[in-house]
């Protein structure tokens, strides 16, 4: 048998039936863990001929996952949640995969989709991308969804589990795989999102009481606590994750994002600073100490930092909307009507970019000539 889709689900009657149709090419099974819905999740599953199973939920995601686990009767195990979705054209890509051999077991990025843009690593979206779905852009997390079956694999983690630790106590080598997952949490209602976030938090709280210096653990705190806009406590856990790991560029850049959310720019700078001093290539930590400065009129220094920006990401459109507005500030309107252009051939949706290229073209049109 080829590939089984192992799912935990409650309560995703608005998401279910379009995820399980967009796989039907993919699966062999679809084996459905059901943890206490209360809407017409599970008849949506059976009438797609899932497996089911019912898991009473004890806050513990890992122990659930598992449950989906031992339903799979394939040989190999793919993990998707029902807001979740695979392009149509990456299906057999996909597919192809197994044909390596089960030596191996392969991690996806995850495309967060997001309208934030002060998001860490954040991207915008390209106009004609039918997956964006609306959304301004994404951001990226990484994790192992597809596996060999029957080689013991099981999740670790009561909360952001990972079944990886076990499948390579087993010798499976982990690949990464260019085929992106597209993730949809903020279509669902807000309240229904805000109830997942604070229950994220709760666990992560748990198990760092658990394991107080654990600094990923702090630091995905951190992010959840600013995915709710809660600055104070998101400092306090990057804090805590740089307490335990000074030299881990990444959270010293997340520290850096939120105390300028908090408006202590000062601070912003020397955490953007030490991130930068120990990953030089961390292209949205350049934008963000950009934004920094730009906020404090700082524009010499704000072009410093978008210069490197868009050297790092120079397909990004925003990264020459920003230096254009930087160039625009310190006079240099020329360069800047150039760097605006090019933020609108990379982006011709980025209306920001439409406004400035405007506002560009009619003060150059209106200069004396030399």
């Amino acid at each position: 048998m080829g590939i089984s889709i192992a799912m935990i689900v409650k309560n995703e009657a608005g998401f279910l039936a379009e995820c399980l149709e967009g796989l039907q090419d993919l699966a062999e099974e679809f084996c459905v863990v059901d943890t206490g819905s209360s809407d017409e999740t599970v008849t949506i599953a059976e009438s797609f001929g899932c497996r089911m199973g019912h898991y009473v939920w004890n806050n513990d995601f890992a122990a659930a996952r598992n449950e989906s686990l031992k339903m799979c009767r394939g040989d190999w195990i793919f993990v998707v949640d029902a807001d979740e979705r695979i392009a149509g054209e990456d299906i057999p890509c996909l597919c192809a995969l197994i044909e390596h051999g089960p030596q191996y077991c392969y991690r996806f990025v995850t495309r967060n989709y997001t309208n934030n843009a002060r998001v860490s690593e954040f991207t915008p979206c390209l106009p004609e991308d039918p997956m964006a779905r609306g959304f301004a852009g994404w951001f990226p997390s990484g994790k192992v969804r597809l596996f060999p079956n029957h080689f013991g694999a099981y999740f670790e983690g009561q909360v952001h589990e990972l079944v990886n630790p076990s499948l390579l106590a087993r010798g499976i080598e982990i690949v990464t795989s260019d085929i992106p997952i597209h993730h949809y949490p903020l279509l669902k209602p807000e309240e229904q999102v805000r109830k997942k976030q604070l229950m994220y938090i709760e666990l992560g709280l748990a198990k760092l009481r658990e394991d107080p210096k654990n600094a990923r653990l702090a630091a995905e705190l951190g992010n959840q606590y600013a995915e709710i806009n809660d600055y104070v406590n998101a400092v306090v856990m990057y804090r805590e994750a740089v307490r335990s790991e000074p030299n881990n560029p990444l959270y010293l850049k997340d520290l850096g994002g939120v105390m300028h959310l908090l408006g202590k720019n000062e601070e912003a700078i020397k955490a953007f600073t030490l991130a930068l001093r120990l990953d030089a290539a961390m292209a949205d930590a350049w934008r963000n100490l950009g934004v920094v400065y730009a906020s404090q009129q700082q524009w010499v220094e704000a072009l410093e930092c978008f210069d490197h920006f868009t050297g790092l990401a120079a397909g990004d459109s925003e990264a020459h909307r920003y230096r254009a507005v930087a160039l625009e500030r310190l006079g240099r309107l020329p360069e800047a009507l150039v760097e605006a252009r090019e933020a609108l051939r990379l982006h011709p949706a980025n209306q920001e970019a439409h406004s400035l290229e405007r506002q560009l073209s009619e003060k150059l049109g209106a200069m004396p000539p030399e």
